[in-house]
């Protein structure tokens, strides 16, 4: 996200040349060298003195800029001495374009120290150095270069300057503190996470919402709002930053610990050889469990935006059959009262949103295990959301958390909501979810707080499809959901089969239905037998479709011990790319951009000459892979009973979810005079088409969507 900001700022940059170019560098801040002695000796030690004094409103940056700006740094040059690095004061955390960058505002005195060597002998000590920073401002960015010049005479023996010497010592006592010598810290390198610990009894009874943590090395990210908790009576600090996978660990993680109370701050080093190490995917105990809010909420805005330019296209395809020759003029009406309302819905959709101040919604942490379990052992009620980026049904889930009734609910009963994200998948999560029955998303379990002086009760497994009434339900009631250990076999076969047929009017499913009936009404009136053919063969693609799927999940689970779980192919990045260039060809063929066959799989069509019986197995194959990423009720059920069975009850639960999901169109072409009360062929059937491949778009944004996140 930082790079798509600071792309931003380049690019505004170039709007704002000329305007920028109008602002004098010079005028904007001024730069002095000087040191605090007024002669040196062979030998001797003393300090450079920079000083920055930038015009108000104007900031630059501290050593480390944060996630966008350029650091502050000098390159000195000077022969007959030994300079050490640059010394800042402590920073000031700035938010600009909700971004986190590092500045210094104001008059700054940044200090090099000074070691003169021991045989030098010219006249003068002659220093060089050149300044580079980047100075802003609300609109602005200058780079700002200063070339640095001081000559200090030898002398036989080195005279200070009280004035200067003065400054160095103001410019030291703005330095952050060497962190108190009582002080326990500790840090732990996790997969992704550096999770940091700091013990002291000077930290208890500290507003925790006024620490930050600003970490000089580029091994350690940055965030917006940083997430800490504190222990006050034993006055222990944890938080955790993100950490740059790219990079190798420096030799030592130091950063700055700010608060009001603790002054300019304190300076903090871990050596790395002190560093534990763990690794968060494979569910080790590590140590803390820290609360992280939620940053982004899934990117679901951008999602939104993309859905939102779909359905205002749809808008305007519907205006133009407004103007179709020869509609009357009440259908025209109707198709632009209609256009324009979707307009209003895409709009609705992809108008961007802001977070208002103070605006009500449910806050949400990432989930590990250690934190729920912390959680769970201080009593509290903890509700658990295992969601992925590619699970369509996660998504339409989510709308439930945005009504008042649902936030009040969460307030009032003190609820702890951690979402546990698997759209890369992970071994944890995965843990998690078997323990449960379950070897997909989405699944939300609700666990009850602790009553005083009595345990907490079990958790409550929510149905696939969540609604405000059983939401309510489960936190208020407490009502346990039935455990797949306790259904029969024919009870899970049977869940199986209905979540299979509920699939049918899932989104994922919706275009393939439309197309294939579509393709039922064009073969009314056909040979019978034929017809049942078709529906056969596309029956036989569905089934050997779910076949593969579950050999190769039982296949891993028997040879390598690996358990991936339902919607497995959606987790690679080769395959959602290349399902989504598929329905975007195919789209586009449905709009009649091109024509590659009227039948849901005009490609499966041209593979060979069998009188388009190819397309209907090939229309079962697509179903099932676009069926997967939604779980509808009851399969949630039925396909973690299955995983965890032998080879031949898994391949029987699966089989009735393959015929649940066909059953509409084998019966169909078992019973052919069903199609007689199906619209005859016509016109309607162009314009069926073309609206079909809005869905497909919408797919298509969807698929793109869930791919950023796995790359």
């Amino acid at each position: 996200m930082s790079s798509f900001y600071m792309l931003c700022i380049f690019l505004l940059s170039l709007f704002l040349t000329e305007e920028a170019n109008a602002q004098i560098p010079d005028e904007l801040a001024q730069v002095t060298l000087s040191s605090d002695f007024e002669t040196v000796s062979p030998g001797a030690s003393g300090w450079l003195i920079t000083e920055v004094k930038m015009e108000s409103g104007w900031h630059m940056y501290w050593k480390n800029a944060g996630q966008s700006g350029y650091p502050t740094t000098i390159e000195w040059q000077a022969d007959g001495a030994e300079l050490g690095p640059l010394q800042f004061p402590a920073p000031k955390a700035y938010e600009f374009l909700e971004m986190i960058i590092y500045v210094h505002e104001g008059e700054v005195v940044l200090l090099s120290e000074m070691r003169v060597d021991e045989d030098f002998d010219s006249e003068n000590l002659e220093i060089r150095g050149k300044l580079s920073t980047l100075i802003c401002n609300e609109e602005n960015c200058i780079p700002y270069d200063a070339d640095l010049i001081l000559d200090i005479p030898l002398g036989k023996k080195s005279n200070p300057m009280p004035a200067e010497s003065s400054l160095v010592s103001k410019a030291k006592a703005s330095w952050p503190a060497i962190v108190p010598a009582d002080a326990q810290f500790s840090a732990l390198l996790e997969e992704g996470s550096a999770v940091f610990q700091i013990s002291h009894p000077g930290l208890s009874k500290l507003n925790i919402s006024e620490f930050y943590f600003f970490p000089e090395s580029e091994y350690l990210g940055h965030q917006l709002k940083q997430s800490f908790t504190l222990d006050d009576a034993k006055g222990v600090l944890s938080f955790s930053l993100p950490v740059n996978p790219e990079l190798n660990p420096p030799e030592k993680l130091t950063g700055v610990l700010t608060h009001p109370k603790l002054g300019t701050g304190w300076n903090i080093t871990w050596d790395i050889d002190s560093v534990k190490y763990g690794k968060a995917a494979m569910g080790k105990a590590t140590g803390v469990s820290v609360y992280q809010p939620v940053q982004d909420d899934m990117g679901l805005g951008v999602l939104m935006l993309l859905l939102g330019m779909v359905v205002i296209a749809l808008a305007a395809w519907l205006y133009g059959k407004s103007g179709v020759p020869g509609a009357s003029i009440k259908s025209r009406n109707l198709y632009r009262i209609i256009a324009l309302v979707v307009a209003g819905i895409g709009v609705w959709l992809a108008f961007p949103s802001k977070d208002v101040p103070g605006e009500k919604k449910i806050e949400w942490g990432v989930w590990s295990p250690e934190l729920e379990a912390t959680l769970k052992e201080e009593g509290k009620a903890v509700y658990v959301d295992y969601t992925a980026r590619w699970c369509a049904s996660c998504i339409a889930n989510k709308r439930v958390y945005t009504f008042d009734s649902m936030i009040e609910l969460f307030k009032e009963k003190e609820i702890v909501a951690l979402r546990a994200d698997w759209t890369d998948r992970g071994p944890v999560i995965l843990d998690s979810l078997q323990s449960y029955g379950r070897f997909g998303v989405p699944l939300n379990v609700y666990h009850p707080s602790a009553v005083e002086g009595e345990e907490a009760g079990l958790p409550v497994l929510l149905p696939e499809i969540l609604t405000r009434k059983n939401v309510r339900q489960a936190v208020e009631d407490g009502k346990v959901a039935q455990e797949e250990a306790e259904l029969g076999f024919l009870a899970i076969v049977g869940f199986a089969a209905l979540g299979g047929l509920i699939l049918n009017l899932m989104p994922c499913v919706f275009p393939v239905i439309g197309l294939k009936v579509m393709s039922f009404v064009k073969q009314a009136g056909e040979d019978p037998a034929r017809i049942k053919k078709h529906g056969l063969i596309f029956t036989l693609g569905v089934i050997l479709s779910f076949w593969l799927l579950v050999g190769t999940l039982l296949g891993l689970r028997e040879t390598l011990s690996e358990d991936l779980g339902w919607g497995f192919q959606l987790q690679e990045p080769v395959f959602v790319f290349a399902l989504a260039v598929f329905l975007l060809i195919f789209a586009m063929s449905l709009s009649g951009v091109f024509e590659i066959g009227m039948s849901l799989t005009g490609v499966g069509s041209k593979l060979t000459q069998t009188g388009g019986l190819s397309s209907s197995f090939f229309s079962g194959v697509l179903a099932t892979v676009v069926a997967t990423p939604c779980m509808a009720p009851f399969l949630g059920v039925a396909v973690g009973a299955a995983l965890t069975m032998e080879w031949l009850p898994a391949f029987t639960v699966f089989t009735a979810v393959a015929l649940g999901l066909s059953a509409p169109y084998l019966l169909l072409s078992i019973f052919p005079k069903w199609m007689s009360r199906l619209p005859k062929p016509g016109a309607w059937m162009d314009t069926f088409k073309q609206a079909m491949a809005f869905p497909l778009y919408g797919t298509v944004a969807w698929l793109l969507w869930t791919l950023q996140s796995l790359l």
